[in-house]
């Protein structure tokens, strides 16, 4: 059993040295090179010289003194969030002069623009279309009709074709017709009205022309090829997954699909707020976690996948790809969740949240087996760039057992959300799952201004028309060279392969830190880090010694020794340095241990 709550510990200068009277650091290791005689000054100077240069040429620094976390400390972090522990290290890193390796969050530095100069091009249309007022400077009337609105606009899109952003709005205008059914006067007059933003959404839900085309992409998004079901699915649009998340959480909630004390299953490791909600006090549910295994890839074990067939979990929550295994679940996986659905638990409903599936070459999900089972949950954020737009989607097939369950309920159950629902509409029973998402997420009083905004809904649009249309992947293929790339420069300065495969999205990694102990310092050494520290005081270490920030993947249910990197948010370069700053790490805590052993 691991000891996470050994004493603080002070190391000790040796005798003639005065750093702490400079207020610096001591570099408590001692290299071979280093090992001088003392009087030979000359021959000391060089030799520290040259270590200097040598350590200077690899991209490391000198050892810095290990100061291990207090009992307190280590309790204070283990029970925050990893986001919230984020904010710890980055305050610990911060040090006047030396840059910050901030790879704890997710957020990427890289956006798309060819959408965003549509999105520009066609607002610049939509405010051109308006006829301005007889009073007032700045001031006119939108056009709303749609017959002739495609001929203008085409007319536009010609004045302008030397630029890249009209070729590519006058082929989403005709995919919209060719593939989609969306005549050309409906699909310019959706798209203006929606990037002017003048009005409510109506539908409330989402947009008509927004719905259809979003509905296109996840289709071919998250189905293979050849394999797109004719269903329909209904689509919810959102501010983010996050809001996604909450939404659902509280719908289920609210309509008695979920109560308290009710067990949910989680697959871990999985993205911490999907730990943290059910146990709040809203919710009062019991996790169960399925633990996928690291040494398989992060693919779940048979054993583990058993717990399904408990009658007592209600439901199984998933990020597939996971967030932070950077894994899409194997076929086999996903299979065998199916079967456990068909076979065993007909009544065991899935939202799976699908954020990093265009990231994979090899996408596999229990919605494509058992979508009547399934919410599914997708972001725009991470693949172009859009963390700050908030563009989420719940989204869900015409025929579910959401549904069924609801006319299901006990009449009493029944009673009381006729009661909630009936300032919405006469037959508050005929209301589906996915509507009561929309209605739920403005507390039932304010559904009729519900809705994500409507310039919002229309870049989302041009995002999945983008994607339709860039049937040559060229995007997709640019995104994941620049992901594996940093994937390759962190694991060679760690000294070993990087994980390749195509269910690998590369936007984050789990270093096992333990793993990495053993590797450059013998399974003893490991072994007494694991029995005397925690994890905790490993990243703080990081933090306050190199500048660089890790997220513990405890914190996301993960195993206690690993700790996930962003791969997507820092310049390339960097990922050499974090890479040769574990390693730094590493040395240290050995250099300690060492001087340990030694007393």
């Amino acid at each position: 059993m691991q000891r996470w709550a050994s004493s603080r510990r002070s190391v000790g200068c040796c005798p003639k040295c005065r750093c702490r009277a400079r207020g610096g650091n001591h570099p408590s290791t001692i290299y071979p090179g280093e090992m001088i005689m003392k009087n030979f000054a000359i021959r000391a100077l060089l030799t520290v010289l040259t270590l200097c240069v040598g350590l200077l040429v690899q991209g490391a620094v000198l050892a810095a003194e290990v100061q291990p976390l207090s009992d307190k400390e280590r309790r204070e972090f283990a029970l925050l969030s990893p986001f919230e522990f984020k904010n710890e290290l980055g305050d610990a890193a911060k040090v006047d002069g030396k840059p910050v390796y901030n790879a704890g969050r997710g957020n990427p530095n890289f956006i798309n623009t060819r959408v965003r100069l549509a999105f520009s091009m066609l607002h610049r249309f939509a405010v051109d279309q308006a006829w301005p007022a007889e009073v007032g400077v700045d001031l006119a009337y939108p056009l709303r009709q749609a017959p002739g609105m495609a001929a203008a606009f085409q007319t536009f899109l010609a004045a302008q074709a030397d630029q890249d952003s009209a070729a590519f709005l006058a082929r989403c205008v005709e995919y919209a017709q060719q593939r989609l059914d969306i005549a050309p006067d409906d699909f310019v007059a959706g798209m203006v009205g929606a990037i002017l933003g003048d009005y409510y959404p109506v539908p409330s839900r989402m947009l008509t022309v927004p719905e259809k085309v979003v509905e296109a992409y996840l289709k071919e998004l998250h189905f293979p090829s050849g394999n797109i079901p004719s269903e329909v699915f209904r689509l919810f649009a959102t501010e983010g997954a996050t809001a996604a998340m909450n939404y659902t959480f509280k719908t289920l909630r609210e309509n008695f699909l979920i109560a308290p004390g009710d067990k949910i299953a989680l697959i871990t490791p999985i993205f911490s707020p999907y730990i943290e909600i059910p146990v709040l006090n809203d919710f009062e549910l019991e996790p169960i976690y399925v633990a996928a295994s690291e040494a398989t890839g992060w693919q779940v074990p048979d054993d583990e996948m058993d717990k399904l067939k408990n009658p007592e979990i209600k439901a199984l929550f998933m990020v597939n790809p996971m967030n932070p295994g950077a894994v899409s679940m194997s076929r086999e996986s996903v299979e065998r969740i199916a079967e456990v659905i068909k076979t065993d638990r007909p009544d065991l409903f899935v939202l799976t949240d699908t954020v990093y599936s265009p990231f994979v070459d090899e996408f596999h999900d229990v919605i494509q087996l058992v979508p009547e089972n399934t919410i599914g949950v997708f972001s725009y954020s991470k693949y172009v760039g859009v963390t700050g737009w908030r563009l989420g989607v719940i989204f869900i097939q015409d025929d579910n057992i959401f549904d069924k369950m609801l006319q299901a309920l006990p009449e009493d159950k029944k009673q009381l959300l006729r009661k909630r629902y009936v300032t919405v509409t006469p037959d508050p029973d005929a209301i589906p799952f996915i509507e009561r998402l929309l209605i739920d997420s403005r507390d039932v009083a304010l559904a009729h201004t519900g809705g994500l905004s409507t310039p919002q809904q229309a870049i989302m649009t041009l995002f999945s028309l983008y994607e339709l249309l860039d049937t040559e992947k060229v995007y997709k293929r640019g995104i994941q060279t620049l992901l594996q790339s940093r994937m390759a420069l962190l694991y060679a300065a760690l000294g070993t392969p990087a994980p390749q495969g195509p269910t690998q999205t590369a936007y984050y990694n789990m270093v096992n830190l333990r793993d990495l102990a053993a590797r450059l310092h013998g399974p003893e050494f490991a072994a007494y880090l694991a029995e005397e520290f925690t994890p905790f005081d490993l990243l703080m270490h990081l933090a306050r010694a190199y500048q660089t920030v890790l997220l513990p993947g405890v914190g996301f249910a993960g195993p206690d020794w690993t700790a996930r990197v962003s791969l997507a948010n820092l310049p390339d370069e960097n990922y050499t340095v974090i890479g040769q700053n574990l390693v730094a790490l590493m040395r240290d805590f050995h250099a300690y241990w060492e001087r340990k052993a030694a007393q």
